[in-house]
């Protein structure tokens, strides 16, 4: 009769570790899709689809490049390096506070999670930085190459910096 509690005991233990494991992977996934999906949505929401797809290529295409983060969430949220993440930028409140209840949100996460899985299409051709049309090319895009205009930003491959 020991015996047998103390294998229920480990099995019971085993169980536990499992759940731990799966709820820890899960609430990464979410972590890293919620946060891929926010930025994108602050940075590209009056962009529709396509922009918001822009952006969450570049945050792909960032987390394969050794000078980033290796996962969406730690990309999107690397400091200056998407405005609408900065604390001085106004979006920075609204993309924290956004829910489901924006179409556009909803929309943001549908392509996240396709992101984070790894089948979104890259429509940027391999870019790692963007920057508004409405501003002059920043000095550390000098040598970068224009892969896409997409919406009003501009698209780069080929910089130097991580900027």
């Amino acid at each position: 009769m020991g015996r047998l509690r103390a294998i229920t005991k480990l099995k019971l233990i085993a169980a536990g570790m499992l759940m731990l494991a799966v709820g820890g992977s899960w609430f990464y996934w979410q972590y890293n899709i919620t946060w891929s999906a926010r930025v994108a949505w602050g940075e590209a929401r009056g962009e529709g689809e396509g922009g918001m797809q822009a952006v969450l290529n570049v945050m792909v295409n960032r987390r394969k490049d050794p000078r980033f983060p290796k996962s969406l969430s730690g990309v999107a949220k690397q400091p200056r390096q998407f405005s609408a993440y900065n604390d001085d930028d106004p979006n920075r409140q609204k993309l924290e506070t956004v829910t489901a209840d924006d179409a556009q949100y909803r929309k943001a996460r549908r392509l996240a999670l396709w992101a984070h899985i790894g089948l979104l299409p890259d429509i940027t051709g391999g870019a790692t930085h963007f920057h508004s049309n409405q501003i002059a090319r920043p000095a550390y895009l000098a040598n970068a190459e224009v892969s896409a205009v997409i919406g009003h930003h501009v698209f780069y491959t080929g910089a130097e910096g991580a900027e």
